[in-house]
């Protein structure tokens, strides 16, 4: 097994850049649930909430792919990514891989012109800071959250990062940073999507590579926890970091050099779930990040997400939300824009 670096964070250890999912609407394992209607004016203002005077703050944003004649990246943000720049945030914008016809040869050369042409719409903005690759492609089962459920998403990932890095470069759009995601869901194949990448991808694809993200959302999917939620979050978010970094990247070939994201984490209120459960869970798991960050290169933070989708919902999965559906703040909103403040990176 390769071994990660043991170096302990010090007050040397560069902070984190923080940010947000800035929706409600949230992917779910069975169908998707309502969504309540967001309104603009006050989304913008709670986001502003959140940041830190003079740190950056990144807002996650979601377009899909979905097949020749679908909607562009540009079609579906492009006013609300334009709208968050201007008002001086940061934007990452995930491109996911969702055929329409459940993938294809076809569909994964689609899905590369489809990333290059966000690039060519989106590049020359400053704000426009980070595209991820495809959303959870090691993940299958879930069509409505993850892209592994479509036939070819791996090769889509790496084709799309090396497609998305030779744009950058040529159009010499070099603040934006390219990534991909993977979910740390328990899977039993894990090692096969990794060597994938290494034996299909090879130093093509690692060169291209800016970051890694993982997605983790202890006691709400993944291994069942022991202990207390703060202490079970703790140790499953340092177990999620450890396995990534030292055999998962390693076995694709990915070195300590290429930093990771917590690219989602999250914890929804609901039934069985309270307030102060997601409090706890969010600084267990922001603590942990902190104290790892030089330990496994980990420079960003993204927590999912700002508000809920439906607040009256019996499914956990429509209450992610940092706010009720009306903008509402939840007790963990405080709690998200303390620990910003603290541990958030000034420019």
């Amino acid at each position: 097994m390769t071994r990660v670096r043991t170096s302990a964070a010090s007050a040397s250890t560069p902070p984190l850049v923080f940010g947000i999912y800035p929706g409600g609407a949230a992917g779910a394992v069975g169908p998707n649930g309502p969504v309540a209607p967001e309104d603009p004016a006050k989304r913008l203002v709670a986001l502003k909430r959140l940041r830190a005077p003079g740190a950056p703050f990144v807002l996650h944003v979601y377009a899909g792919y979905t097949g020749p004649g679908g909607w562009t990246a540009a079609q579906q943000v492009g006013d609300e990514i334009s709208g968050y720049t201007a008002a001086g945030f940061e934007v990452e914008l995930v491109l996911t891989y969702r055929p329409a016809d459940g993938g294809s040869a076809q569909a994964v050369s689609g899905f590369e012109d489809f990333v290059r042409q966000t690039i060519a719409a989106f590049g020359s903005d400053p704000g426009f800071v980070s595209l991820q690759v495809t959303n959870e492609a090691n993940v299958s089962g879930a069509p409505n959250a993850s892209d592994g459920s479509y036939t070819g998403a791996e090769a889509a990932l790496i084709g799309g990062v090396i497609a998305a890095k030779a744009a950058i470069r040529a159009q010499g759009f070099d603040q934006v940073k390219v990534g991909f995601n993977w979910a740390s869901a328990g899977n039993v194949n894990e090692r096969a999507f990794w060597s994938y990448l290494r034996n299909t991808g090879g130093r093509a694809f690692v060169n291209a590579l800016d970051w890694v993200g993982l997605d983790i959302y202890p006691g709400t999917w993944g291994p069942a926890m022991a202990g207390s939620l703060s202490s079970g979050t703790t140790a499953a978010m340092n177990a999620a970091l450890s396995e990534l970094r030292s055999v998962f990247l390693p076995l694709a070939g990915i070195p300590f050099r290429v930093p990771l994201h917590l690219s989602e984490s999250g914890y929804p209120t609901g039934p069985g779930r309270t307030p102060t459960m997601q409090v706890q869970a969010m600084r267990a798991a922001v603590n942990a990040v902190v104290a790892g960050r030089s330990t496994f290169n980990i420079t960003d933070y993204r927590w999912f997400d700002l508000r809920d989708a439906v607040s009256t919902s019996n499914d956990f999965q429509s209450q992610y939300g940092l706010m009720t559906d009306a903008y509402v703040p939840k007790p963990a909103f405080f709690t998200y824009q303390a620990l910003v403040a603290r541990f958030g990176r000034r420019s």
